[in-house]
């Protein structure tokens, strides 16, 4: 039971409010205090409380819409949020919002956020480059994560935080993300020292004259993003090795562009050791990717994403399947639950694995269950490719995976995936895309003694075609997945008009949900 409220203490405030006697202003206080519950909570324990409905988004998100709405309630709230400095560390991603609360924050340390699009009207008023300059003073930035095109502005910014003189400072900095297409940091990278920073990411056209100022003090770094185009001179294998050395505790890396060196294959034995990396994400040629990733030592569980850019038809062969084939025998997370998706649109393909879950695969309000992705593979071939050629490509990359561990298929293509679909006896949900809908599912003669998807219990399709406009092929395949009494739910988005007669059909032999 909470503290009881005093109803005649309120009662005679009522009347000296209403009579107009007395400071009305503080009257009206004293009767909120009473009413007011969160008066008896200390302090302290409110603005904790406070701090939990003012938490970014995301990393170069602002507050929600209404964040500050509890400042409304009554004085004492306003004033436990006005003496909680932590409520004001993030100044929300727009500019006009820093002018606002950039001076509330008192000495807490902030994150800096802005996430500006090139047609804002932005100006940087001297109040602003005050109190920015004074935390740089002060070393009270927690974060710095500026997402802006108006180069000029985020150039004011930087230059703001990097102080006068010529001794290296040390920085209580703890994660910096830049995107801006012309953006250069190099002077204010090599001023500090970071010892506390764990994430950096950078996304730029940068043009500089050497990569050294990359190889940063900041032996606690996790995380590293580096997407940098039209760069000069060109980055090389040794200098990339030199600054992924300089980060010994790097969990996450990720390299696109002009990071992924042209002479990987120069002949030299120089390899770099990434002994706690966790996930790996790169994204360039399709020769130099691979290049690069015979020369990288890292764990054998390992999350790779490959995004590989004027690949040759035969650079899956060549490249892709012996490195898909070394993922899963190193990595004994192949062993377990897995899932499989497909997609083939615009003259690209991809190709993911995932470790699945109990709860994943049961989760039936998910579109596409994603599960734990282990390994994403997507490419742009240079030249079209032939008639066939993805569907061998599908093919070949699917057989590589334990079939007997493949608990879900999504395929998102026009090729009919009805061979691979009868080597994949466990298979619990399947969701189709961009299929025609035909006997994919009937059982072929030479499996005539055999319970096809013994285990499907979830089927989706969407954007599907049927062939010839007859739901009949559909219908036979439900009642030969349903039979014995297997239940089936069906999810269909995008579908052809239904006829009733056929939806009556479809109800008496699965769950149907249409989306």
């Amino acid at each position: 039971m909470g503290p009881e409220i005093n109803v005649d203490s309120i009662l005679v405030l009522e009347k000296q409010i209403s009579e107009g006697t007395g400071d009305v202003i503080k009257l009206k206080r004293a009767r909120n205090s009473l009413l007011n519950i969160s008066t008896r909570v200390p302090p302290e324990i409110l603005g904790y409380i406070f701090r939990w409905n003012v938490i970014p988004s995301s990393p170069y998100g602002g507050l929600q819409k209404g964040s500050y709405n509890f400042l409304l309630v009554c004085h004492h709230w306003f004033q436990v949020a006005s003496c909680t400095p932590e409520l004001w560390s993030s100044w929300g991603n727009k500019l006009e919002q820093w002018s606002l609360r950039c001076k509330r924050s008192g000495t807490a340390p902030v994150d800096l956020t802005l996430n500006e699009y090139r047609d804002s009207n932005l100006s940087f008023d001297g109040t602003i480059l005050d109190v920015l300059r004074g935390r740089a003073v002060r070393d009270s930035i927690r974060s710095i994560h500026l997402d802006i095109w108006d180069t000029d502005l985020l150039r004011s910014i930087i230059a703001s935080l990097t102080l006068d003189g010529k001794d290296i400072r040390y920085s209580s900095i703890e994660s910096v993300m830049l995107e801006n297409p012309d953006l250069d940091i190099s002077n204010f990278l090599v001023r500090y020292r970071f010892p506390k920073l764990w994430r950096l990411h950078l996304t730029t056209n940068i043009k500089t004259p050497t990569w050294g100022h990359l190889k940063l003090y900041a032996t606690a770094l996790t995380t590293l993003s580096l997407a940098i185009e039209g760069a000069s001179p060109i980055l090389t294998t040794p200098e990339l090795f030199s600054i992924l050395a300089s980060f010994p505790m790097l969990q996450d890396l990720s390299l696109r562009g002009a990071t992924i060196p042209r002479d990987t294959s120069d002949g030299s034995t120089l390899r770099v050791h990434l002994h706690y990396l966790k996930r790996l994400d790169l994204t360039g040629d399709c020769r130099r990717v691979f290049q690069l990733l015979r020369r990288l030592e890292y764990p054998d569980r390992l999350d790779v994403s490959l995004r590989l850019r004027e690949c040759e038809p035969e650079g899956i062969s060549e490249f892709f399947e012996p490195y898909l084939q070394d993922r899963i025998r190193r990595d004994d997370r192949f062993k377990g639950r897995l899932g499989t998706q497909v997609k083939s649109m615009f003259g690209s393909i991809s190709f993911g694995v995932d470790f699945v879950d109990e709860f994943d695969i049961l989760a039936d309000s998910k579109l596409i269950e994603s599960g734990h992705t282990s390994m994403t593979f997507i490419t742009q071939f240079r030249d079209t490719l032939p008639q066939g050629a993805k569907e061998r490509y599908f093919i070949n990359l699917i057989a590589l995976v334990p079939r007997e561990h493949l608990v879900y298929l999504t395929w998102i293509s026009p090729v009919d995936p009805r061979g691979l679909l009868f080597t994949m006896p466990n298979l619990e949900r399947l969701y189709l895309m961009l299929s025609v809908v035909s006997d994919m599912f009937l059982q072929p003669d030479s499996l005539a003694h055999t319970k096809l998807f013994p285990s499907l219990r979830h089927l989706s399709m969407m954007y599907f075609d049927l062939q010839n406009g007859d739901w009949g092929s559909l219908l036979k395949s439900l009642a030969h997945l349903t039979s014995g009494g297997q239940a089936i739910s069906l999810r269909l988005f995008g579908y052809p008009p239904i006829p009733p007669a056929v939806m009556e059909e479809i109800e008496s032999l699965v769950e149907l949900r249409l989306e």
